[in-house]
């Protein structure tokens, strides 16, 4: 995976967390040769997601439970709004002995800036753009 320590598209990081670029992301994805760990809650997860085959979700909110679900044999890409929860859970996989993690540089907001794949669901979303069900 191409990565860098210094991200491009968001302010937030944290020393020693890579980050990956939405387009090479994408590459990697394509080849097969990463997984893409999906870390925002139920509610966002079901409002838009990437539809490819090899995303997991496995919010951030109970991902300590589901480090043993993560598959450590590839690349991780680990992907939320903007990128500061999976900066956070990169972090966490650093520590947890995950040796080949990177953070979505920018997360789902870049991705869909640069037109890349989003599933959405807008009939989840009321007149006022949240996720309630009015």
């Amino acid at each position: 995976m191409i990565t860098n320590y210094i991200p491009i598209y968001q302010e937030f990081n944290i020393e020693g967390v890579q980050h990956i670029t939405p387009q090479n992301a994408m590459i990697e994805l394509q080849n097969g040769t990463a997984i893409m760990v999906e870390v925002r809650e139920e509610a966002e997860f079901k409002l838009e997601s990437i539809p490819l085959n090899n995303v997991f979700f496995y919010p951030m909110s109970g991902i300590l439970a589901q480090l043993k679900n993560i598959p450590a044999d590839k690349p991780i890409i680990v992907v939320c709004n903007a990128g500061v929860r999976s900066s956070k859970v990169v972090n966490l996989l650093n520590h947890s002995g995950f040796i080949n993690s990177a953070n979505l540089d920018g997360g789902l907001i870049m991705w869909k800036a640069l037109g890349l794949p989003v599933e959405s669901d807008i009939s989840s979303v009321c007149g006022c753009g949240c996720s309630c069900s009015k």
